[in-house]
């Protein structure tokens, strides 16, 4: 161990005096640049205390309000999907057509000899197709144009064989009713 005058001893400690103020001026001059270093890690401890906190009072604020739908839905059935809305669309569009044909009858009730009721989509008034041969109405039954509504088509119009009435299919495309 170095012993030193009482003389060196002072010297040493002012120099290491002036070196920490040195220091402490240059720390203050710079440290602005601390601020992009540590904005990333900043801004995602941010982030995440805001996750934390929203999930710790999550549960309080569930159990606290129930939910209250200011507006009321109006597709709230079973089975309601975008298919079914562009079919009731569909059927409002082709009522309104028949609705201005003379004699035509939009959503017919066909009463059947067991009780049942079948309604087609459109009945036509009857009339002479062919000459010699008794006025016949026809009926005609509207599906979507896809795989699933020509095999649906096909047994509604089985189904309505037991009315007489000659039964036709007409199909409208889904997409025109999105």
């Amino acid at each position: 161990m170095y012993r030193g005058s009482d003389a060196d001893i002072a010297e040493l400690r002012r120099q290491q005096a002036e070196f920490k103020k040195a220091e402490r001026a240059n720390s203050r001059e710079n440290a602005w640049m601390a601020v992009p270093a540590l904005a990333p890690v900043a801004a995602v401890m941010g982030l995440e205390g805001a996750a934390y906190i929203a999930g710790r009072l999550a549960p309080a604020v569930a159990q606290r309000a129930p939910l209250v739908l200011h507006r009321a839905d109006p597709n709230l059935r079973v089975g309601d999907n975008w298919a079914t809305r562009a079919g009731r669309r569909a059927h409002g569009a082709l009522r309104e057509r028949v609705a201005q044909k003379p004699g035509w009858d939009p959503e017919p009730t066909v009463p059947l000899k067991d009780g049942r009721i079948l309604r087609p989509d459109v009945r036509t008034p009857s009339r002479v197709r062919t000459p010699g041969k008794e006025p016949e109405p026809f009926q005609m039954e509207l599906k979507p144009n896809t795989p699933t509504g020509r095999a649906a088509a096909a047994r509604a119009v089985k189904k309505y064989e037991t009315t007489g009435v000659k039964t036709r299919q007409i199909y409208y495309d889904p997409k025109s009713f999105i």
